[in-house]
């Protein structure tokens, strides 16, 4: 059987190992050949290890795995191995030294110093990989063959004669029994408003940057001082920013609570801005073992059987128990912290079985002040503007603070980790299509997207304090809430500027959208997705509303429990499956690693399209 896998980013070496190691149990196949495809080799686009060494994950190395171990509940045999702090400190050194990988000395280094909970850089990972790669080569059964072709998929069509797909590349073409994908981001059709700024900057020769992978950046045209404007404050400001201050030379030193930052000289003025106004808040400092995680205690097995219908959930409550599990946790630490004198026991029992569990708050001993209040978390934007930088240096200072406070002993931080904890819970949610399709437009694709992109997935803490270094140096200049981005005719340069605070401008020839393109299925330059779209073997993900109308979620439409395409005549096409990023809308979450010791969804994803390829295939009738 020839399988190919597009994709060589984390999903698609896992895919590979998962064929891998089902053919070394089942002997299925008397010729298992796995062909791998992707333009920028092992690690796929976002984890190559030549990318600037300064750039981190914003995961802890101890939850980052592509083996599979006992608690994944799955057909498929396990094969354990290390996560990537494990790895580094036994077999990266030797990896590292015999191999010619990019940035070897620094690696070696990083590897070697590499903490428990710390943060490892996207080149270390992207390292990870590689090895994982050439392990699985290594150790073949003599019935299986693994290749790698650095080349991109242009098209795939189903040939009807042979019952085969042909694959086209740019410069070749070949044919497979089954194709795996295993995508992740890519560039979107510009909006009018993009086309409009990339039009302009061709026509007044500045430099204009689309939402695009930041490690992708180039910023060697940027002279020194000049002023480049990052709209954005999400994980590719961080990046952007680190790689214009740390990747010139500039330095942190620690001096009492804070730090200061050195500049070399080299450094641009920086000016950021997003709609909040503030970046995402720090990841809380890890105190939790790899397979630590909190219980639910709302969203329990009594709770799930009242909502067993498609559509039974609404969106208000969906939002309701999610917030009393983050507020579970929160006052559960602070009474351990601040009150004492509270029996914790009785207080968390009366709040988990009550019908308003605000009310046995509001009825304790807890001050108004100590109450986890969602709307002041969410919008921190009272006042501040541009030209008031001290309430935002003061808000980075108070989220370094809690993130330091820890995932187990800090209020916000244990309550904030609830939205990775509870992400299988969501999952079931998703997956199970609970959601009324309004709520899930609204409600979940709306509001509970954007808390949990801005309260759970942000940088490491060491990102919110140098920032606020950065701020203080005058390197950086953060503008007001509801940032606002235009062409200026005047000057033929673009401007940004706050509602807050209209008067202060910012001139520059350079921009840069920080941020990574939506998913959307419609509008992907991917060429593959757009072959896959126009020949019918592929789907946008289309809900139907109550009053009559459709909605596209920006998913490739998937059958949830194979992993199949669905085709235009919403049949699932045999021997084509598609995992990952381009799925977001119809799965949820589809960015994350595999973490190790939890019965990760990933790995229990791979498993199953595995799982699904060999008992349905003419080799296993």
């Amino acid at each position: 059987m020839d399988i190919t896998v597009i994709g060589a980013g984390p999903r698609g070496l896992i895919t590979a190992e998962r064929l891998i190691e089902w053919q070394r149990k089942t002997s299925q196949n008397p010729l298992l050949t796995i062909t791998m495809v992707d333009p920028f080799g092992i690690g796929g686009r976002v984890w190559p290890v030549d990318q600037p060494h300064e750039l981190l994950m914003n995961t802890n190395p101890d939850f980052i795995t592509l083996f599979t171990d006992e608690t994944v509940k799955m057909a498929g045999p396990v094969a354990p191995g290390p996560n990537l702090f494990e790895w580094a400190h036994h077999e990266a050194p030797a990896f590292l030294f015999s191999h010619p990988v990019a940035n070897r000395a620094a690696l070696l280094a990083e590897a070697a110093a590499l903490v428990h909970n710390g943060y490892a850089s996207r080149s270390l990972f992207g390292a990870y990989q590689q090895w994982f790669f050439l392990t699985l080569q290594d150790h073949l059964p003599d019935n299986v063959t693994l290749t790698l072709r650095t080349e991109t998929v242009n098209s795939l069509r189903h040939l009807e004669q042979t019952d085969r797909y042909l694959i086209k590349t740019t410069t070749s073409h070949f044919q497979a029994d089954a194709v795996i994908m295993a995508l992740g981001h890519s560039e979107n059709d510009l909006t009018p408003e993009q086309t409009g700024l990339l039009n302009f900057a061709d026509e007044h020769n500045l430099q204009y940057t689309p939402p695009t992978q930041p490690q992708e950046y180039r910023f060697d045209d940027l002279a020194a001082g000049e002023t480049i404007i990052l709209r954005g404050l999400g994980l590719n400001f961080f990046d952007a920013t680190t790689m214009l201050t740390q990747g010139r030379g500039g330095y942190f030193t620690s001096e009492d609570d804070h730090l200061v930052y050195h500049p070399s000289g080299i450094e641009p003025h920086i000016i950021a801005g997003s709609r909040r106004g503030y970046p995402l808040r720090a990841k809380g400092h890890n105190q939790k073992a790899a397979r630590e995680l909190d219980s639910p205690h709302f969203f329990t097995p009594t709770w799930f059987a009242q909502y067993q219908a498609v559509g039974s959930l609404t969106g208000t409550k969906f939002m309701e128990q999610f917030h009393h599990e983050a507020e579970y946790v929160y006052y559960k630490r602070l009474l351990a912290l601040k009150y004492p004198q509270v029996d914790a026991g009785e207080f968390l029992h009366a709040f988990e079985t009550s019908p308003q569990p605000e009310g046995v708050v509001y009825r304790s001993p807890i001050i108004e002040s100590d109450y986890l209040n969602w709307t002041q978390l969410l919008n921190p934007t009272a006042t501040p503007a541009s030209t008031t930088p001290q309430p935002l240096l003061d808000y980075l200072q108070a989220d370094v603070k809690a993130a330091l406070a820890g995932t187990k002993t800090g209020p916000l931080t244990s309550a904030l980790e609830l939205f990775r904890d509870l992400r299988d819970v969501v999952r079931r949610i998703v997956d199970g299509q609970l959601l009324r399709t309004e709520d899930f437009r609204n409600v979940f694709l709306g509001q509970f997207n954007n808390e949990n992109s801005y309260l759970s997935v942000g940088p490491p803490e060491q990102r919110i304090a140098e920032l606020r270094a950065l701020m203080v140096a005058g390197i950086v200049t953060v503008v007001g809430p509801n940032m606002r981005v235009d062409s200026d005719t005047t000057t033929n340069q673009f401007v940004t500027w706050s509602p807050l605070a209209p008067t202060e401008r910012y001139f520059t020839d350079h921009l840069v959208e920080a941020r990574l393109p939506a998913v959307s299925a419609s509008h992907s330059c991917d060429p593959l997705t757009q072959s896959l779209l126009r020949s019918g073997l592929a789907r946008p993900q289309q809900l139907a509303m109550e009053d009559g109308s459709t909605f596209q979620t920006g998913a490739v439409d998937v059958d949830m429990v194979t992993n199949q395409l669905v085709t235009t005549t919403g049949q699932s096409a045999t021997g084509l499956y598609f995992l990952g990023v381009p799925t977001e809308g119809r799965h949820w979450f589809t960015t994350a690693s595999p973490r190790p010791g939890v019965n990760d969804s990933v790995l229990r994803t791979v498993d199953a399209t595995v799982a699904h390829l060999f008992t349905h295939t003419p080799e296993a009738d």
